[in-house]
């Protein structure tokens, strides 16, 4: 007689039944080989759908009992992609809860605390977030360059999508790719890989989202002229062909397109080229937006103009928004043309080269010059869309933007005097910090960030916490002392914290609010410090801003515009308090609440004496 063999399936079902009759205190055993039986099963043919049957007894069995996955309340779609890429038992527990509330979404489950309404809307949002992975085809290509994980979060992604997929995928990826553009990063990777997935996801579909496809036109056809997805040497063919009038109508056109969406296509890197060489005064009409950079334009051509051969390349076109911003600014004096002809010249550091070839694998000394071109015209450029990503370095992210405001010329000097040095010197107290003597501090996330902050943020960060080791221990916020050394220049000397100033709320609406203060304006953006609470009013820790501004809005409210260095500035806080990004008079990468919704969230700020 033969052994009889536990499939999988068997396997899943067995302890499953198990923990189903487990008393409440034993099931932790139980609840552990679940995730593993499942995790199993579902590298099976077919295990999703296996597991799926079970899906309605999930929680009668308690297999999410204490864990994360317990309160569907509590879920958030933000979250699915990471768990699933976590692998093992994780990935497992993730897998099923998604079973759990499709099960909820088809109405194959009723459940007490979630709608089949709220369970399509909870899917429809995690199936826009993840769309390129929805799309993943099974190729050797793929095969060789995602990671297994990225297949198997794929195939529940598809298994979800054959049960429930809807047209509101298209509105919700629409309002992700929104809520992202409009604060203007300066690295738009996520961006454009939501868009070019939504294009090819919708390649089937009769109708398409208007809405979203006023991006996919701008990376794709961001004029009369590009309509079609023609290639690049057909469209440059077509542009040896133009007169003057279609030029000038195909660099406004190009122009609104960048200015409406802050996305920059292959044809705006060709066309810039093109005019630049043939007809560099039409670049007026392709980058000038306004008056001020019209005139910055016309008394600064040759110099744009050589900037534009220098640091544009195919890779680092999206400085070309940047370029349009930088314009509009009034920073084009003599010693900052200086500094960024330096620029152009530099003699970059052997540590500095070694890093830039390991981020970008670009060895070339020309070519890793236009990189540090490029990424500093965008820094300039868009100082606001200067991203901490998923780094905990808000404070060294903060320390850039400011400097990129308020001190332009500056941050240049200093940038330039790191790729030729390798190193950053700040004083504090009386006392030189070099950052090649400190230890320096690793980055999580390189790929979220723009070149200037992969290069300095480390060195600043290593700065700053040996700040943050001499000021501890001295009765209040060591910020107090710090914040004055670390931003150089321009931080106002008083200081407040909520735990030891008795006056803390008055004194900030005696200092910042505009009828108090009305001049208040006139020395912002200050630093500030906030405490960040999730959904759930649990407070994730102290996190670092610069108050912008303090305003009117369109509807007469008073507000708080700040600079938030997350990457995604549209969040709940505490208390059902959303942050806003648009549409209540935020500039580009500014948020804002009004002011006394930010008060409670605030807990310390500089003040004039």
């Amino acid at each position: 007689m033969g052994l009889f063999q536990f499939t999988p399936e068997h396997s899943f079902e067995r302890v499953f039944n198990q923990l189903k009759r487990a008393p409440a205190p034993k099931n932790i055993h139980f609840q552990q080989t679940v995730f593993e039986e499942a995790s199993a099963l579902l590298k099976e043919t077919n295990g999703l759908v296996k597991l799926f049957h079970y899906a309605h007894l999930f929680d009668e069995a308690g297999v999410f009992a204490g864990k994360p996955w317990e309160n569907v309340g509590k879920l958030n779609p933000v979250l699915v992609r990471g768990t699933l890429h976590a692998g093992g038992t994780m990935a497992a527990a993730e897998a099923l809860s998604n079973l759990r509330i499709l099960a909820i979404a088809t109405g194959v489950y009723v459940h007490p605390e979630m709608s089949a309404y709220e369970a399509n809307g909870f899917l429809t949002k995690v199936l826009a977030l993840n769309i390129d992975l929805l799309l993943m085809k099974e190729t050797e290509e793929n095969r060789v360059k995602q990671l297994y994980k990225d297949q198997q979060a794929a195939e529940i992604l598809r298994f979800i999508s054959d049960h429930c997929f809807s047209a509101l995928v298209f509105q919700t990826l629409y309002e992700e790719v929104d809520n992202l553009a409009v604060q203007r990063p300066i690295v738009t990777d996520k961006i454009l890989k939501l868009i070019c997935s939504a294009k090819k996801l919708a390649g089937g579909l009769e109708e398409k989202d208007s809405s979203l496809m006023r991006y996919e036109n701008s990376v794709y056809s961001p004029s009369n002229l590009a309509a079609g997805n023609m290639d690049m040497e057909g469209y440059e063919n077509k542009l040896r062909t133009c007169n003057n009038s279609q030029l000038i109508h195909e660099a406004e056109q190009l122009r609104v397109s960048m200015d409406k969406t802050g996305l920059v296509s292959p044809y705006h890197e060709l066309f810039l080229h093109f005019i630049n060489k043939e007809k560099p005064d039409f670049l007026l009409s392709l980058l000038a937006a306004d008056r001020t950079s019209r005139k910055n334009l016309r008394s600064n051509l040759h110099f744009i103009s050589t900037l534009i051969h220098s640091a544009i390349t195919t890779k680092s076109r999206r400085s070309i928004y940047g370029l349009m911003r930088l314009i509009q600014r009034d920073l084009l004096s003599s010693e900052f043309k200086h500094e960024f002809k330096k620029l152009m010249k530099i003699s970059i550091h052997g540590g500095v080269k070694k890093r830039i070839s390991e981020l970008y694998n670009i060895t070339h000394h020309r070519e890793q010059v236009s990189l540090l071109l490029s990424g500093m015209i965008s820094v300039l450029g868009q100082p606001l869309g200067i991203g901490q990503g998923f780094n905990p370095t808000c404070q060294s992210t903060r320390a850039l933007s400011y400097w990129a405001q308020r001190e332009p010329l500056l941050l240049l000097k200093l940038f330039n005097h790191f790729l030729e040095q390798g190193k950053i010197t700040l004083e504090f107290e009386g006392r030189s910090i070099s950052s090649d003597t400190l230890p320096h501090v690793s980055l999580d996330d390189e790929v979220n960030i723009d070149i200037v902050s992969q290069l300095l943020i480390p060195h600043l960060d290593s700065i700053y916490i040996d700040m943050l080791k001499s000021a501890e221990g001295r009765g209040q916020d060591p910020h107090k002392w710090i914040n004055p050394s670390f931003h150089i220049k321009g931080i106002w000397p008083e200081f407040s914290d909520v735990y030891s100033d008795l006056s803390f709320s008055d004194r900030f609406k005696q200092h910042y609010h505009p009828s108090n203060n009305p001049n208040v304006n006139e020395e912002l953006p200050q630093p500030a410090g906030i405490t960040i609470y999730n959904q759930a009013g649990q407070v994730l820790g102290a996190h670092a801003v610069l108050i912008q501004r303090v305003d009117m809005d369109p509807e007469g409210i008073t507000r708080v515009y700040f600079y938030n260095p997350n990457n995604d500035s549209l969040q709940v806080w505490g208390n059902s308090i959303k942050t806003s990004i648009a549409n209540h008079g935020e500039l580009e990468g500014e948020s804002s609440l009004p002011f006394d919704d930010f008060l409670p969230f605030l807990y310390a700020f500089h003040y004039k004496a």
